[in-house]
């Protein structure tokens, strides 16, 4: 019997150990893309690849999978007893998802991306209990890996194209100035590469590196640390040069509120009404989007792609105004709506609200306003710049890398006042 106590007392500590290992690997390789792609006949419009609806399993997801069997074997009782408190919830919330993949316009795809969103929960639950790294830990390995992926992308920049070799295993695709589609940016006459590091786009990117400086300088726990500084430098420079609008938006709008953060209520009003009005002119969008491309005249390539984005989520919405077309579907009940005019197309509509509501309908919104609600007052300055980054991109919803900072966002805003400091 004694033998039996040591053997499993032993068995748990190499979990444990193990445990840490895995989540060190999966804050750091966060930035990474690297995954395996399937092509199954609905992941193609019109004989096109779309990147969006194609089934993918990612290094990341491999590590967040054997996080989940070490909370099972480790922690059982816990989930065990969070899963029964929280059952009614639970099974509403299969009774949508079960709902809303019958309405979808392509069930298979909405089905993958359930599942996804299974992952994402988990993650988030995962940081809200987790015990095994304190916050000064977390930030301190993400600021690490974001100044590391940082220089790929500064390095991008100044080059003008993708430096290869053994940064393709890390997600970085191959590309340069020539290449169709790619973004530039145009500095005293002359055009330059925006950074991309290993994120699919400089905008996710910008996002992601805007989460971790704003971690960085609202958190005090790094104080002492002598890497602190050097890490943040690199890592704002590449933050510069993915040449992100929204970004630049976001972050001085968290800048903002952080300096009024002193004056409690005035703070408290005026997020308040920044995160309705946010909500309030993303639905707005569809009504007017048409509108403003007739009447303003020279408005820009870019822009009017996403004006006739959210035109369209309008008419998407209108056909299944409660439980949504299907999560992840936009792009093919898109092409429906309005049919085939440009790869530009093939993209979801670039508003984390408007996404929703096509995607899972008012049911979900109202769920996702909920959620983003409990989670803004715990962390308002984070969630501020992503609700400002999502008003013009989707990328918090869509890309991997994104989602998962998202997710692992959501469960520590529960737990910063209790971290222990380490």
């Amino acid at each position: 019997m004694f033998t039996c106590c040591i053997l499993s007392l032993m068995f748990v500590k190499s979990l444990q150990r193990f445990e840490k290992i895995a989540l060190i690997l999966l804050l750091f390789l966060l930035p990474t893309q690297l995954a395996f792609h399937f092509w199954p006949p609905w992941a193609f419009v019109f004989g096109i690849r779309v990147d969006f609806l194609s089934p993918s399993i990612y290094a990341t997801d491999i590590l967040v999978a054997i996080l989940f069997v070490i909370s099972l074997l480790v922690d059982k009782k816990t989930l065990s007893k969070s899963i029964a408190r929280n059952k009614y919830y639970i099974l509403a919330l299969l009774l949508f998802v079960i709902t809303n993949i019958v309405f979808s316009v392509s069930p298979f795809v909405s089905i993958y991306k359930w599942i996804k969103v299974i992952e994402f929960t988990f993650l988030a639950y995962y940081f809200s209990k987790q015990k095994t790294l304190g916050m000064a830990s977390i930030i301190k390995i993400l600021l690490l890996t974001s100044s590391f992926f940082s220089l790929i992308g500064i390095l991008q920049f100044f080059s003008g194209g993708t430096l290869g070799g053994i940064l393709y295993y890390l997600g970085e695709r191959t590309f340069n100035m020539s290449t169709p589609g790619i973004a530039l940016v145009a500095i005293n006459g002359a055009e330059h590469l925006r950074a991309y590091s290993t994120f699919s786009h400089p905008n996710s990117l910008a996002g992601f590196l805007g989460i971790v400086i704003i971690l960085v300088l609202t958190n005090g726990h790094l104080k002492d640390s002598k890497t602190k500084i050097p890490a943040l430098v690199i890592s704002l420079v590449c933050f510069v040069v993915a040449f992100s609008l929204s970004a630049y938006i976001g972050i001085s709008t968290a800048l903002l509120f952080w300096l009024i953060s002193k004056y409690k209520k005035l703070f408290k009003y005026m997020a308040y009404i920044f995160l309705s009005l946010s909500i309030f002119l993303s639905l707005l969008m569809p009504m007017v989007s048409s509108s403003i491309l007739k009447v303003v005249p020279g408005v820009s390539q870019n822009l009017s792609q996403r004006l006739d984005l959210a035109a369209i989520s309008g008419k998407l919405i209108s056909h299944n105004f409660f439980f949504g077309g299907g999560l992840g579907t936009f792009v093919i009940g898109a092409t429906r709506v309005h049919g085939f005019t440009n790869t530009w197309l093939l993209q979801p509509v670039h508003n984390i609200s408007l996404l929703i509501f096509t995607e899972i309908g008012l049911i979900g919104l109202l769920a996702f306003c909920f959620l983003l609600y409990k989670v803004f007052l715990k962390s308002p300055l984070l969630f501020l710049f992503i609700i400002v980054t999502g008003l013009t991109d989707h990328y918090w919803l869509t890309l991997q890398q994104n989602t998962l900072l998202l997710s692992i966002l959501y469960g520590i805003s529960f737990r910063i006042s209790t971290w222990r400091k380490s």
